[in-house]
């Protein structure tokens, strides 16, 4: 049996993970997107944050009414990207691109991206990320 002291420590530790992994996980959480719906729109990217924890384009898309909406497009993490073969001009402002993804259950104008297709025709899925 351990001693109470050595049996406190390692309670005390398994504790402070638990509560340090907490917070990362709610971070990279999902939850505020429907997974179950998904949108398809496509636009012209007029800003990219290759980042960590996350990435995200501003996409402008024009509606059906001839106004233009603005969307912001989360992404996987730019080290899962990099590791996935994007560099950091993949998606740059100006290029014309397709995402389907997943909206937020209160902005709609907010996508969680599942795949994105390049003006060229070329399809990237957050699959490769997870498999």
């Amino acid at each position: 049996m351990l001693p109470i002291t050595r049996l406190s420590a390692l309670f005390a530790g398994a504790l402070l993970a638990g509560l340090l992994a907490g917070p990362a996980g709610a971070h990279h959480s999902t939850s505020n997107f429907n997974m179950e719906q998904t949108v398809s729109i496509t636009g012209t990217v007029t800003y990219v944050s290759m980042t960590n924890p996350h990435s995200f384009f501003d996409i402008k898309v024009a509606e059906p009414d001839g106004s233009q909406q603005d969307y912001k497009v989360f992404a996987t993490a730019r080290v899962a990207l990099l590791r996935h073969g994007w560099r950091p001009d993949t998606v740059k402002a100006g290029d014309t691109i397709t995402i389907e993804g997943h909206p937020d259950r209160e902005n709609p104008h907010f996508l969680n991206m599942h795949i994105i297709t390049f003006a060229n025709g070329t399809q990237w899925t957050t699959d490769e990320v997870y498999e």
